[in-house]
């Protein structure tokens, strides 16, 4: 007898046998909600970013049909909800878990310089976003959000083209287009490291307007998350966990529901693949030639950024929002800080304090001609970063060079513009090469 008609002989009998019913799908995973895209910082952040400011709406609009596309192909580890008024409604809903783009820089460069020859005109395109992945509980009659997984992304656009120079509308719609171009690009991939899970127990106890449940803290629960209550496979009420122990926990109970022993409760959880947490925490700039052509203020937290997207894409490393630049407040246990949504409002975001805090440190940039003509001068150009990380006891610092043919008389022009793409470069060196 064939091996094909040995496995259809026994594909019919697995189907006489088992009972009609019992054969079941894979459950789907939980769904998570898509909030759109915010801004960080406080309400005075939107005059720091004029071209996000433009583009806002344009953005939310573009990335929104992005994911879109991306959930009904089946391309996300979870399937999204999307829902106008999905902040307000997740509470209730019961669909606690949201994914959201958090804009954290929008730098234009734009040099035109001339010569005897031509017009040169260059822009640079600096767009930063993180992506979170958060959890939002009510406790105490306030909301808290607390991140679970989040990856920092860079669209970096370079563009030389000839004598005019670029206008607002062509800087929009290269802004937009990257900040699409670079999430299509990684959104998958940086996804494939988070999985959602549904973590099942039951009621075994009921005290008026609270249950008592067989989940507990060793499964991955925290105080605050919420539980479903399950009626014939169903969810029928939402509840907040007021008390946590080891195996099981106790969750209030919303008004007009009672709960009855036996009864099956589901909690969901969000994970990443590590548990190895990294986070920029400051970025010093000690080269005085650097501060000369590089204002801390602006390279500082770009450089920040660079780093943490170039770790989390090469180094496969878990990397909250760098804390250098944006609106940041201290807490005992944790971290939080400021993301403006939609509407405007201000909103607090909370994330666990990193297991490896990161230091970068722009140590020295230098530029000189190697070689000359009549025409053309040919340039190197260096630059160093040392990056500390205390936690792991190590500290390089690394350094990369460029060589550039630039026509006579524009050399003091294109040296800032060489020196910045170095940068962008060496922070992914960095993250490639680091033994961390």
């Amino acid at each position: 007898m064939s091996r094909i008609t040995i496995f259809t002989c026994f594909t019919l009998l697995v189907c006489l046998l088992v009972p009609a019913g019992t054969l079941q799908a894979a459950p789907e995973p939980p769904a998570v909600a898509y909030t759109g895209v915010f801004l960080m910082g406080d309400t005075h952040a939107v005059s720091r970013f004029p071209v996000y400011r433009r583009n806002r709406d344009k953005l939310n609009d573009a990335l929104r049909v992005l994911m879109k596309q991306a959930d009904q192909h089946g391309k996300l580890p979870f399937p999204l909800i999307f829902d106008s008024d999905i902040e307000d409604a997740k509470l209730s809903i019961g669909s606690t878990l949201s994914l959201a783009f958090v804009v954290v820089r929008d730098d234009v460069v734009a040099e035109s310089f001339t010569t005897t020859a031509a017009t040169i005109n260059k822009r640079i395109v600096n767009v930063g976003l993180v992506a979170i992945l958060y959890d939002s509980r009510e406790e105490e009659g306030k909301e808290r959000n607390t991140v679970l997984f989040s990856f920092p992304l860079v669209g970096y656009a370079q563009r030389l083209e000839g004598d005019q120079p670029a206008s607002e509308q062509e800087i929009d719609r290269l802004f937009v287009e990257t900040a699409v171009q670079t999430v299509r690009d990684n959104l998958v991939k940086r996804l494939s490291a988070v999985s959602v899970e549904e973590i099942d127990g039951e009621v075994i106890d009921t005290d008026g307007g609270a249950a008592v449940i067989t989940i507990g803290s060793l499964k991955g629960i925290e105080e605050g998350q919420n539980v479903g209550f399950l009626v014939n496979g169903a969810k029928a009420a939402t509840g907040r966990i007021v008390q946590l122990d080891k195996e099981r926990a106790t969750v209030a109970l919303p008004k007009d529901f009672s709960a009855t022993k036996g009864m099956q409760v589901r909690a969901t959880n969000m994970r990443a693949s590590s548990d190895e947490t990294f986070q920029v925490v400051a970025v010093k700039v000690s080269s005085k030639q650097a501060a000369k052509l590089f204002a801390p203020e602006v390279i500082a937290p770009q450089l920040a950024q660079w780093y943490s997207n170039f770790l989390s894409e090469r180094g496969g490393k878990v990397v909250l929002p760098s804390r250098v630049g944006g609106s940041w407040d201290d807490r005992a246990a944790a971290e939080t800080f400021s993301i403006l949504d939609r509407r405007g409002n201000e909103v607090r975001i909370e994330l666990p304090r990193p297991k490896y805090p990161v230091t970068l440190d722009l140590t020295g940039v230098a530029s000189k001609v190697a070689a000359s003509n009549d025409v053309n001068d040919v340039c190197l150009y260096k630059a160093w970063i040392k990056l500390t990380l205390p936690g792991k006891r190590y500290e390089k610092t690394f350094d990369l060079v460029s060589s550039k043919s630039l026509i006579k008389g524009v050399q003091s022009f294109a040296e800032k513009d060489e020196l910045y793409d170095l940068l962008y470069q060496l922070t992914a060196k960095i993250a490639k090469e680091a033994d961390i």
